[in-house]
């Protein structure tokens, strides 16, 4: 039975991409935004950043590391009915977490249940797409993805303003409605028929699987067994276990700033308000870099583009908390005479704050403003981790092909989740540590931009591995060439000794 042909196009797939895009709203909205209730869980629980920050990392972790189950629900139950239960299963873990008596039990439903649903319906709405577009694939997978950035720009703000009208419970429960409706986008998602005959029938049902079960005497749907003994075969591909671990250091700092930039403003001196609206701020910048990376990605080439991205990624994440004392030290700001004029206006009388004001003023420019500095980071992250969100699937289907997507995308999430459960958790414990996140930030931005370096030379090694076959196969046709000479040559020599014998005779 021949694969299903990608439509490019055509009313279902303009409707999956639709629907991708709102999950990707929903779903990363929520957990992108889902840090700014860290100082409220410190506060109320009475705890460290580090075991508030467990939060995050479960959560994050199960939903990359739920790779290989969501890899398994997508090829025996469809898109739809995939979704409908990841969305249902996140709802759950949601309202759960408003009755929380303790951290502990945040572990379970926040991270473990709610990241269990956010993984479930994550892959089988890229997948969905992947298999409907081929030639317009890039393009309508920067629309769909561009879904995650604005996401987070709506939710980080409608979280705070919630905070600031109900209690943290209340809004957890508001959340959890706004993430049940996730199932009406989920049935959006019509499977896709292998051909167009007269033998068809009818993909109305939700649990029909996405092209296996829609023709009569089709072939079954993928056994857990064939999914899982290919990810195995996956993890001898030279080229996908180097995306992999690449993936791996990436992870391990992409959710640093989602979980600790309202936290770390905080400690600057910022507002709550301020810290939320940065991670709003990720959200919209990333959105307008995936859609010009996207643009960018069919005319340059993907993996230098991803690679590029990274590096510089790793950079500013490192230096993040650096951006204001660089900018005071190049405009030659004494930020330090500001600190202390702010100090002693409470002590003068008016005259002397008449004196003092245009010292003030000349002293607290934007240079010593912690927020500006913020402002750089947040904007220089939404813009090259972008990347990482769009251009994943489109490097790793140009590298491996859209019929292995499935399956390698699901075993990647799981080098993510493992990633996932670790970065957090070590940024945390270090703050409590130091007192500080700029040891953490600075940990996990050369772990990114590591992750870039190292993508570099697989087209180098690609060919050197071309290259290294091709002699090997001439000198193979040589060897074969001399071989069937020599035969002609032994049965010329022979014939000849057959006439002469007979001449005898």
């Amino acid at each position: 039975m021949a694969a299903p042909a990608a439509p490019d196009g055509g009313f279902w797939g303009w409707m999956a991409v639709v629907a991708c895009f709102m999950g990707n709203v929903i779903g990363d909205g929520v957990m992108y935004s889902f840090g700014i209730f860290l100082p409220k869980f410190k506060e109320y629980f009475q705890c460290g950043s580090g075991e508030v920050s467990t939060i995050n990392s479960i959560q994050m972790g199960v939903t990359f590391a739920s790779g290989p189950i969501a890899s398994y629900m997508t090829n025996r139950l469809g898109w739809r009915l995939t979704t409908v239960i990841g969305s249902v299963l996140a709802s759950a873990g949601l309202c759960l977490s408003a009755v929380a008596p303790s951290v502990f039990f945040l572990y379970f439903s926040a991270g473990g249940l709610l990241g269990l649903g956010l993984g479930i319906i994550y892959l089988p709405r890229l997948d969905c797409i992947t298999q409907y577009f081929d030639k317009k694939r890039p393009f309508v997978t920067g629309i769909a993805i561009c879904g995650s950035g604005i996401g987070t720009f709506i939710m980080a703000p409608l979280t705070d303003v919630l905070l600031n009208m109900y209690d943290w419970k209340i809004c957890l429960v508001i959340l959890g409605g706004i993430c049940f409706t996730n199932c009406f986008f989920g049935l959006m998602f019509q499977p896709l028929p292998k051909s167009q005959d007269e033998d068809s029938i009818g993909c109305e049902k939700m649990g029909d699987t996405n092209s296996e079960t829609l023709l009569k005497g089709g072939a079954e749907p993928e056994t857990a067994k064939e999914t899982f003994g290919e990810m195995f075969h996956l993890l001898r591909d030279w080229a996908f276990m180097l995306f992999a671990v690449s993936n791996f250091l990436t992870s391990l700092g992409y959710p640093i700033p989602y979980t600790f930039v309202p936290d770390n403003a905080i400690h600057l001196g910022l507002t709550e308000r301020q810290g939320s609206y940065l991670v709003g701020l990720i959200g919209i910048s990333n959105t307008i870099a995936r859609v010009v990376l996207g643009a960018l990605s069919q005319k340059l080439n993907r993996l230098f583009l991803y690679n590029t991205c990274l590096v510089i990624c790793g950079i500013t994440m490192a230096v993040s908390n650096f951006f204001q004392p660089m900018m005071a030290a190049i405009f030659s700001v004494d930020c330090t005479l500001a600190v202390a004029n702010a100090t002693l206006i409470p002590a003068l009388n008016s005259s002397a704050v008449t004196v003092i004001e245009p010292v003030i003023s000349n002293t607290t420019s934007w240079a010593c403003d912690p927020y500006v500095g913020q402002l750089i980071y947040v904007n220089c992250y939404g813009v090259t981790s972008a990347a990482y969100v769009l251009l994943t699937t489109l490097v790793l289907a140009d590298l491996l092909g859209a019929d292995k997507f499935t399956n390698s995308f699901g075993l990647l999430l799981l080098f993510q989740g493992v990633a996932t459960f670790i970065g957090p958790p070590v940024v945390g414990f270090m703050f409590d540590a130091f007192g500080s996140y700029n040891e953490g930030f600075l940990l996990m931005g050369i772990m990114i931009a590591l992750s870039g370096l190292m993508l570099y030379p697989i087209p180098c090694i690609k060919n050197m591995l071309t290259k290294g076959r091709i002699p090997v196969s001439s000198r193979d046709t040589e060897r074969e060439s001399d071989r069937d000479s020599e035969r002609e040559v032994e049965g010329e020599v022979e014939g000849e000794h057959s006439d002469e014998e007979r001449l005898n005779v």
